[in-house]
């Protein structure tokens, strides 16, 4: 895990090389996403607590923020870009027994986030003036934090976030864009 660590450290230092080139083009993002790695940890938690309770454990009041997060890319040339990414994301659920006539008693809370931060690679496969379509890979280092009733645990893990296909819109200052995508 250290050598990875470390790879990925030596990926970011080397971005501000390929600074230097003809296309001057940076992408400041802000996004937002649903479906990300603590939701899945949660509606997982609660397809396996049902199935191996048999149906006497479940999750209730979950509350989900979706992944948060802010990017950048510096375009080398006109079709890859390196930059990197911060993404956070929070899942809260009470847990819950379910006794044989349906009384429920409170089990503790369920508690996930992750706030990651991961080098970036884009490739931008089709361009022109108002839309774009292109792939992008990110991976790097995600701290995630749990609070399960008094247990408490703390752990770095490894994050990443695949974009098969993604497209933007718009003009030159303000662009859009969606994504197809799995990860953090």
């Amino acid at each position: 895990m250290k050598k990875l660590i470390a790879l990925l450290l030596c990926l970011i230092i080397m971005c501000p090389v390929f600074a230097k080139n003809e296309t001057d083009k940076n992408e400041f993002s802000i996004t937002y996403g649903q479906i990300t790695v603590p939701q899945a940890a949660y509606v997982l938690g609660g397809v396996f607590g049902a199935m191996f309770s048999l149906g006497h454990f479940s999750f209730e009041n979950a509350h989900f923020i979706g992944g948060v997060g802010v990017e950048y890319v510096h375009y080398v040339n006109d079709w890859l870009g390196f930059g990197g990414a911060v993404l956070c994301d929070y899942v809260t659920a009470n847990a819950v027994n379910v006794a044989k006539d349906g009384t429920k008693t409170p089990n503790g809370k369920f508690n996930l986030g992750i706030v990651s931060a991961m080098p970036a690679v884009k490739f931008a496969w089709y361009n022109r003036e108002h839309v774009g379509l292109y792939s992008k890979l990110a991976a790097g280092a995600g701290f995630t934090f749990t609070n399960q009733s008094s247990d408490t645990k703390d752990n770095f893990a490894f994050a990443f976030q695949a974009t098969l296909i993604g497209m933007d819109f718009g003009g030159d200052t303000f662009r859009g864009f969606a994504e197809l995508g799995i990860g953090m």
